[in-house]
């Protein structure tokens, strides 16, 4: 695969057509078979994997079949009805009442038939334990040496051996359930089944029994607790009202548990608030008939006083003699003289007596104001004990509350516990014996003709299985005809796996099949463009230890034989190695340049080959991703490409990091190293897709630790006069 720029292809188009490519090629290699002939060809393939999975399974059937112990199988048939347990004589549930569906209900039964407390209870029941014929039937061992164990240990045996052959089938569609059990003895077979079937329904009712005896416990603890609790709130009321000297009479509670009463202060503020409102109205009174005798002259109780009118019915008498009178004599006559001196008296004492009747009203009407006054100056005193009575009293009902909650509470509990009786979780059981186990008269197992099927069934299965499934997981890149098909991708060149510790040292050899090998990939390279071999390269692969360091090395020293100058950069400041390969320090090197702490000439190192320059990758960074990002690599790469001929950058894996991308978009080709036998053509795509995205160069990929012989290749890199050196793997 070229550049979308040599191709004509859009950058998506780049993205899916290797997979399209490859769908299409297998699509094509397989169209002349038929389905079934695609089968018949993995078969054969992988005919040893069947017949060896084959072989395996008739053989452990055969040895099952005469090396098992035969086994009686009995039989007990149980009936379970769903029932809730009752527990309280109110028929209220201790716990609340579950929705569990009648599935998780049976389901639960079915666990509880094989639990380990109804195993342990039948074999207790049973004395398994002392039983050697049951103990050592399974296995055939020494009944001496079983007999020398504890008797913990053994029974710990009898309820393994219990659990392990013991086997609860339901029966669809109903409430029943069959208990089976093996066992090397048929009198063994039925005891055990039915000790099984009647340690299940004893286990139950005791549940039963128990969740009685556990709420009981629970209920005295809660009461205990709350009894407590409600002594201390009472307490706290008696104590608050004591130092407050709060008094109530007449307390009452509500139905909603809100306490009214009246406390002293306010029954006297009641007493004397409707005392003042008397007062005033006598005082508004007094004054009122006080102001209209003065506005009328008289008033009604000078009209009603006996002495007054007396008085003026006397006065009203002369005063009509003295006229008559007149008629006969003269005012000065003496007799008339003595009757005018006499109306004057009478006249006199009259006027004197209104006077006194208004002076009293005035007198009730100054008593009435300041009995009122009196009274308003008590009000006010006892309003003001009776609002610093409420203020303190909210902390007293604070406790009240407090008290009456813990009271309700713990009445409620006090019913609950009296609710219990000993015998109330029994009730009516419900499971129940339908059939008994009878013993088995022929063993259940084994069955030679069954296992032999089995066994060839089995082997079958599991050689077809791994067959087909290893052919489906084989998605390695095997060999140049694998890269080629799966990835459409230019093969620069093919790598032989070799091992060395120092690849740069092999490659010192030229007659080395690595030296060859790269120096192939050279030519490769110069064919690669229209220009030759491009100036500024990359190289980089999907997964580490995949040969790319080595590649990049062997690239850069091959150019540099050739006279050119080339500079050798390792940008995979992660886990940097060219420095390790040629035997170098990294002290300084690409991290420093990206970060402007210094000028390409301070960190370049030369090599053992002449021409070829290195630059490592120095201090590890906290994120070299940021290193990358910007405009600081180009900037490089511009100075670099001033004095060198070409650059080759050691770039870092591509998959789980951003950075081989970033450095993949500034380089003018990338080449892309893929390990045989190691790298998966799902990652190799995945490479090439982000690589892509950023708008990489990919001139091509090359292909290391290729194994010639096992995929029928017969060439290799190796003169056949040198002996080939140990070189360069992985």
């Amino acid at each position: 695969m070229v550049s979308s720029s040599l191709t004509g292809e859009s950058d998506v188009d780049q993205f899916v057509r290797p997979l399209e490519i490859r769908s299409e090629r297998l699509s094509f290699d397989r169209s002349e078979d038929s389905q079934l002939g695609q089968y018949a060809t993995i078969i054969r393939r992988r005919k040893w994997i069947i017949l060896a999975a084959l072989l395996v399974a008739v053989l452990g059937a055969l040895a099952y079949t005469f090396s098992a112990t035969p086994l009686f199988r009995a039989k007990t048939v149980l009936q379970i009805q769903r029932e809730s347990s009752r527990v309280v004589s109110s028929g209220e549930d201790i716990q609340p009442e579950s929705a569990v569906s009648g599935t998780e209900f049976y389901q639960t039964q079915y666990g509880l038939l094989q639990s380990r407390s109804v195993a342990l209870e039948a074999a207790r029941k049973l004395r398994l334990a002392d039983n050697l014929e049951f103990l050592t039937g399974y296995s055939g061992q020494d009944p001496a040496e079983i007999s020398s164990l504890p008797r913990q240990t053994r029974l710990d045996r009898a309820v393994g051996l219990l659990e392990q052959h013991l086997q609860v089938t339901p029966v669809r569609n109903s409430g029943l359930v069959e208990v089976d059990f093996d066992a090397p003895s048929p009198r063994v077979a039925a005891q055990v089944s039915n000790a099984v079937a009647e340690a299940f329904i004893t286990l139950n009712l005791q549940r039963r029994y128990d969740a009685t005896g556990y709420a009981r416990k629970f209920l005295e603890t809660e009461l205990a607790k709350v009894r407590g609790r409600l002594e201390d709130s009472e307490r706290a009321v008696v104590n608050y009202a004591d130092n407050q000297q709060l008094i109530e009479i007449n307390r009452k509670v509500d139905p909603e548990g809100n306490t009214s009463g009246q406390s002293l202060s306010e029954i006297d503020l009641d007493v004397l608030n409707r005392s003042l409102a008397a007062a005033r109205a006598d005082r508004i009174e007094a004054q009122a008939r006080a102001a209209a005798a003065r506005a009328a002259g008289t008033s009604s109780e000078a009209l009603n006083d006996q002495t007054l009118g007396q008085i003026r019915t006397s006065l009203a008498q002369l005063e009509a003699q003295y006229s008559r009178d007149l008629a006969t004599f003269k005012p000065d006559y003496p007799a008339m003289v003595a009757m005018r001196q006499q109306i004057d008296a009478l006249r006199k004492s009259a006027n004197a007596r209104g006077s006194n009747v208004g002076q009293s009203l005035n007198a009730v009407a100054s008593a009435a104001a300041a009995r009122e006054s009196a009274l308003q100056a008590q009000v006010n005193g006892l309003k003001s004990a009776v609002l610093d009575q409420n203020r303190r009293r909210i902390q007293l009902n604070i406790y009240q509350r407090d008290a009456d909650t813990n009271r309700t509470l713990y009445d409620s509990l006090l019913e609950r516990y009296k609710q219990i009786g000993v015998a109330g979780g029994i009730g009516v059981n419900n499971v129940a014996v339908v059939d008994r186990a009878l013993e088995p008269t022929a063993p259940y197992t084994p069955n030679l003709l069954a296992n032999l099927l089995l066994g060839l069934l089995a082997g079958v299965i599991f050689g077809l299985a791994a067959a087909f499934v290893l052919d489906q997981l084989d998605d390695a890149i095997k060999s140049p005809a694998d890269m080629e098909k799966l990835l459409d991708l230019p093969l620069l060149g093919v790598v032989p796996k070799v091992s060395v510790e120092r690849p740069s040292e092999e490659l010192q050899d030229r007659t080395s099949a690595l030296a060859e090998a790269y120096l192939a990939i050279q030519t490769s390279l110069n064919f690669s463009t229209s220009e030759g071999v491009p100036r500024t390269l990359a190289v980089t692969s999907a997964n580490a230890s995949e040969g790319k360091s080595t590649t990049a090395y062997a690239i850069a020293a091959t150019l540099a034989r050739l006279g050119k100058k080339v500079l050798l950069i390792d940008a995979d400041m992660r886990n940097p190695s060219v420095h390790r390969m040629l035997g170098i320090d990294n002290n300084h090197g690409l991290v420093e340049l990206l970060t402007h702490n210094a000028k390409l000439p301070e960190v370049t190192r030369p090599s053992t080959v002449d021409n070829l320059t290195v630059v490592t990758s120095g201090p590890i960074p906290p994120n070299p991703a940021e290193l990358l990002t910007g405009e600081s690599l180009s900037i490089l790469l511009v100075e670099a490409r001033k004095q060198f001929e070409y650059v080759v950058v050691d770039s870092p894996p591509i998959l789980g990091l951003s950075d081989a991308p970033l450095i993949a978009s500034a380089m003018s080709a990338t080449v892309f190293v893929i390990a045989a036998n190691s790298t998966s053509a799902k990652s190799a795509i995945g490479s090439l897709r982000r690589l892509m995205e950023a708008h990489a160069h990919i001139i091509g990929a090359v292909l290391t630790k290729f194994q010639a012989a096992e995929h029928g290749y017969s060439y290799n890199y190796s003169y056949s006069y040198g002996a080939r050196k140990p070189a360069f793997g992985s």
